[in-house]
């Protein structure tokens, strides 16, 4: 485990396919593969996967849908085994 100080706070990286709770780490991992779970259906998925394209503060964009960020559950980098 790998430990670095960003800002006033202290991050630590427990994987490959780690948790994104923070703006700064959505913004370091734009134009990577991501995950979203969401607290109910968005175009009839609960599951989604995609590019992170961008986001502001009421919504994610994953390949060019715009999901309602109160809607998610938990973002987390995709990495394929």
């Amino acid at each position: 485990m790998t430990s670095s100080l960003v800002g006033s706070e202290m991050c630590k990286e427990t994987g490959i396919e780690r948790v994104l709770r923070k703006d700064w780490q959505l913004e370091e991992n734009i134009g990577q593969e991501v995950e979203i779970k969401l607290f109910k259906p968005f175009n009839g998925e609960k599951l989604i996967t995609g590019i992170l394209n961008g986001f502001n503060e009421e919504t994610i964009n994953i390949d060019e849908q715009e999901i309602p960020r109160k809607d998610i559950s938990l973002i987390k980098i995709k990495y394929n085994w």
